[in-house]
């Protein structure tokens, strides 16, 4: 976890990364296939939201604002 918080301190201090309100309510957006996908789709619709997109690895978010990241 140490390492973790390091990593994480080291790159917000070099790439300065613009942070968005967490103003999502969590079950508002609607997820058909699966409770896992819950977090995901949090994601993605906050990103929209804001006008955002959600990079990611993870190919099975099937989100309009997620974008994959290779």
């Amino acid at each position: 976890m140490a390492d973790s918080r390091l990593a994480l301190s080291d790159f917000i201090q070099r790439e300065k990364p613009q942070f968005i309100p967490d103003d999502e309510r969590a079950l508002s957006g609607r997820v058909a296939t699966s409770r896992a996908l819950i977090t995901d789709f949090y994601l993605a619709n906050l990103a929209q939201k804001h006008s955002l997109k959600l990079a990611t690895l993870d190919t099975g978010i099937k989100h309009p604002a997620a974008i994959l990241v290779r």
